[in-house]
């Protein structure tokens, strides 16, 4: 009988066979000879009679059986059955050796990490860095991006790599200790396959761990505002098959793996400022650190509001206090070599580098500036606490790796900052382990980054608002100091114009000449001192500067390189009044406050817990002292509305701000009225004067915000209570200095000739033309816009709805200077002096930018942000200008104008009833 099968069940029968063969190889031929039995049993009829045994099992194929003894006799199908070793692992690999071990494929590049058992479960230190990008996206060479303890944990068959959850602290002896990991979650950044487990080591494939961007985010968070977001450059895309390791370097306790990150974006809005070669493609290098924490007998030193240290925060659940924190100050740790001496060198120094980048002229002024730091420490009973090397043409190592400190020099296309002074600390206990300095070039040049700034009407340059970005996205400890644009305003200034014009005598063509520009040199000083007490642990001091008088700031021998308290604060260029002789440009010194605060973090403790806490009391109940004041950028007052205190500001100088406001702003004038005949050269273009013209506006515009602070301001004290020279935490500032800036602002800021030095300017203020490079832009100087836009930034803080209120407020606890005052002085600054008169067409602009506040503050239209007390205040400040604006006096653009605000007014009247 025949029978007919499914062509399926045959393709089955024979898939069973050769699959049968592939995993058979040198095994008897039972199992072969079993499928092919049942493929033979689906060939044949269900009741086909029974025949011998022996014909019925087919012959062995002589080639097949061949095949059999070849693949038996094979030493490496005999290999593939042995268990493989870690020779076999990482054979013909290049082997990395150090902390972490590494090895790479040299024909593929792939890489693998090789994880020592004994240091799962341990703490290791993570040290994220750029080592090359493009400022668009907030890299730039030498960026400290982060740094977080981590551990490497197996879980089965995979390697995990952990962030634990260390902001909290449980005291073990206390039961809560039990259920530390309540409500909190660690974050398991990796989980990889184990290629191997043996031997007393882990393998897993690195690329798995780096070559993406779990274990630290390279591309930037979106920003708090969508407007800024949707139009900013956009990396695209990580390119898998792009991305690629850079360089690899591994010592005994630390391990660095550079990786170049490469992104896409095929459809970029925006090309960036130059940094790309194609806005399509950005590569970012990045090195990821990996660094064994340090076993010595450091010992964390306790965080104190009154001092000023970047430190480690964390909060203790187990104790009753209303102030649970566990906080220690970021340092060095220094130990003396001789113990007992009151004053001895340490068993190992802070050694800087400079790179061989710098410029050569300039080193031994940097390496001046560094030194400068060991008077502080000396006074703390460290002698040469810091020594300072030139790193050699030939060096054979790279100031990214985390053992050398280096001081470095670039010249970006678009630099993010003048200076910059990170460290990296242990999380754990504040234990400073490197530090970085990095100095860009333009902060020498005149190359200025606002050259369009002012005159073209935009004022973000004034607070610096286009580099909070990038410190918002870091969120690291060492901001990205913008003072070396400060000090830069002030070189170019001087470079610009010549040092004779403000007190120097010298030439200013050669900047790269210290000996001849005094104002350079100081500038230089004043930024290595900066931005190494960053890298010592310490933030900003923008208190520091209202310490001496306004008389003495200027007297050189009295202030011999310590104008202000710190080399920490943001003060100005310090220019003499006019008429006066000039003194010191910048602190090039550390200050009173610098000293007062290396000896609390830096002096050598005591043995005895007890009496280590006495001490340290005892140097902190010294910042009642004017010389010890302090308030750093989480008090400051350079963002309209935001804090109080107007003594912790930018830009100020002088116990009497106001006084030293007026007169700085009176010789910008005066250097406005030489500037056009001074800075203009025959062949040149006109691009110097625009940039001195800009730096002149800036400086003014600074001065009116310094002014404005005191209106509504409190100042604020952090002594403890009982502490000598304790006062209560808020006193309001006096009413008769708030009448003084109100009286400046008038004079200075809202009066109709307000920047008339400026004007003959203005048909002068040309940017050097390249190319099609101002396409779509309009060249013209914006003098309108120039000095509303200052007048704006007064008003967004005078009348921002914090300060309306605070005013009020505080006339419950001293302030004597109500809000309708206020208002009333201000409206009359505003109007009074034109109105029976003409009105020019600043104070236009001022006076509708005023009404239309008003109108903001009072609700007539929408809903107002303010306190009722303001709101009825603006109400009532608006039917008194209505009833006070007379159409029949001024000339015509006057009536049209005055027309105007009456119209607008009614207008907002009307729309409340309607």
């Amino acid at each position: 009988m025949k029978v007919t099968l499914p062509l399926s069940a045959i393709a089955l029968a024979l898939s069973m066979s050769f699959t049968a063969t592939a995993q058979t190889t040198g095994a008897p031929d039972t199992e072969n000879t079993n499928i092919t039995g049942a493929l033979q049993e689906l060939l044949v009829p269900e009741k086909a009679p029974k025949t011998d045994d022996k014909k019925s099992t087919p012959e062995a194929d002589p080639a097949e059986a061949a095949e059999k003894e070849s693949d038996e006799a094979d030493p490496a199908k005999e290999d593939e059955k042995k268990e493989k070793t870690f020779a076999d692992i990482v054979e013909d690999m290049t082997h990395i050796p150090g902390y972490v071990d590494i090895y790479q494929d040299p024909k593929t590049g792939a890489a693998k990490l090789v994880i020592d058992k004994d240091m799962l479960n341990t703490p290791v230190l993570y040290f994220a860095q750029t080592v090359n990008g493009v400022t668009d996206v907030r890299h730039f060479r030498g960026a400290y991006r982060s740094e977080k303890i981590l551990e490497f944990r197996q879980h089965f068959d995979r390697l995990d790599v952990v962030a634990p959850n260390n902001s909290y602290v449980f005291d073990k002896n206390n039961a809560l200790s039990k259920a530390a990991d309540a409500n909190t979650s660690e974050a398991i950044l990796v989980s990889t396959k184990i290629e191997f487990d043996n031997e007393g080591k882990i393998v897993v494939d690195l690329g798995s761990v780096v070559l993406n961007e779990n274990i630290h985010r390279i591309a930037p968070m979106p920003s708090r505002d969508p407007k800024r977001d949707k139009d900013r450059f956009k990396l695209g895309k990580l390119s898998k098959d792009k991305t690629r390791y850079n360089d690899f370097a591994n010592f005994p306790e630390n391990t660095h793996v550079v990786v170049d990150y490469v992104y896409e974006n095929m459809t970029p809005r925006n090309g960036g400022t130059g940094g790309n070669a194609d806005a399509r493609f950005t590569t970012i290098s990045l090195q990821h650190a990996f660094v064994k924490l340090p076993e010595n007998n450091f010992k964390p030193r306790q965080d104190d509001a009154r001092v000023g240290y970047f430190g480690t925060y964390k909060e203790d659940q187990t104790t009753p206090s209303t102030t649970p924190y566990v906080d220690f100050i970021t340092r060095w740790h220094l130990e003396k070599k001789d113990p007992d001496a009151a004053v001895s060198d340490p068993v190992e120094p802070i050694v800087w580098w400079i790179e061989n980048t710098t410029p050569v002229e300039w080193r031994d002024t940097i390496k001046e500036g560094v030194l400068a730091w060991n008077s502080a420490f000396e006074k703390a009973g460290i002698s040469n606490a810091l020594e300072v090397r030139v790193q050699p043409d030939d060096a054979d190592w790279s100031a990214d790796d985390v053992r050398y400190n280096v001081l470095r020099w670039t010249s970006s296309p678009r630099a993010p900052f003048g200076g910059y002074g990170p460290s990296l600390a242990n999380p754990e206990n504040g234990q400073i382990i490197g530090a970085d300095i990095m100095l860009e070039f333009v902060f020498m040049s005149n190359r200025w980054l606002y050259e369009g700034m002012f005159t073209q009407g935009s004022m973000l340059a004034l607070e610096h608002e286009q580099y909070s970005a990038v410190a918002e996205e870091s969120g690291h400890n060492a901001l990205r100091c913008s003072k070396g644009f400060d000090i830069n305003a002030g070189i170019a200034l001087g470079n610009l114009l010549g040092n004779d014009m403000i007190g120097g005598g010298s030439t200013p063509a050669d900047i790269y000449d210290l000996d001849k520009n005094e104002i350079a040199r100081q500038g230089l000083l004043h930024l290595i001192l900066h931005e190494v007490g960053h890298t010592l642990g310490l933030n900003h001091n923008m208190k520091a500067s209202t310490t001496r008088s306004v008389t003495d700031v200027h007297d050189a021998s009295v202030t011999q390189g310590a104008i202000t308290a710190s080399v920490m604060d943001y003060a100005p260029i310090n220019l003499a009044p006019v008429g006066e002789k000039q003194g010191d440009y910048y602190d090039y010194a550390p200050g009173t406050y610098d000293d007062w605060a290396i000896n609390y973090g830096y002096s050598i403790g005591l043995a005895d817990p007890v009496k280590e806490a006495e001490r340290l009391e005892a140097i902190l109940s010294q910042s009642t002292l004017n010389a010890h004041i302090f308030g750093n950028d989480a008090d400051d007052m350079r963002a309209p509305g935001v804090h109080i205190d107007p003594h912790v500001m930018i830009g100020d100088m002088s116990a009497d701000a106001v006084t030293y406001a007026e007169q700085y702003i009176e010789r910008m004038h005066d250097i406005a009225t030489k500037l056009r005949d001074k800075v203009l050269q025959p062949g040149e273009s006109h691009q110097d004067l625009l940039v001195a013209a800009n730096i002149v506006a800036g400086s003014m515009s600074t001065q009116t915000g310094v002014m404005s602070r005191y209106i509504g301001g409190v100042h604020v004290n952090r002594a403890v209570v009982g502490q000598a020279g304790y006062d209560k935490p808020y006193t309001p500032v006096a009413e008769a200095k708030q009448k003084q800036a109100m009286a400046a602002l008038a004079k200075h800021l809202f009066a109709a000739d307000a920047i008339d030095d400026i004007e003959p300017l203005l048909a002068y203020l040309q940017r050097q033309r390249r190319g099609f490079y101002g396409y779509g832009k309009n060249e013209d100087p914006k003098p309108h816009d120039l000095l509303l836009n200052m007048q704006k930034r007064v008003f967004d803080h005078v009348l921002h709805p914090a300060v309306q209120k605070r005013i009020t407020d505080s006339t419950k606890y001293g302030n004597t200077y109500p809000l309708h005052a206020v208002m009333e002085d201000l409206t009359q600054a505003i109007f009074a002096d034109d109105m029976r008169g003409d009105v020019n067409t600043y104070r236009q602009n001022l006076q509708v930018e005023y009404v239309e506040r008003l109108i903001a503050i009072s609700g007539l239209e929408k809903t107002s942000r303010h306190d009722n007390i303001a709101e009825a205040t603006a109400l009532y400040t608006l039917k008194q200008l209505d009833e006070s604006l007379n159409l029949r006096r001024g000339n015509t653009a006057t009536k049209i104008h005055r027309s105007f605000l009456k119209d607008r007014i009614a207008r907002a009247f009307h729309k409340s009833k309607s």
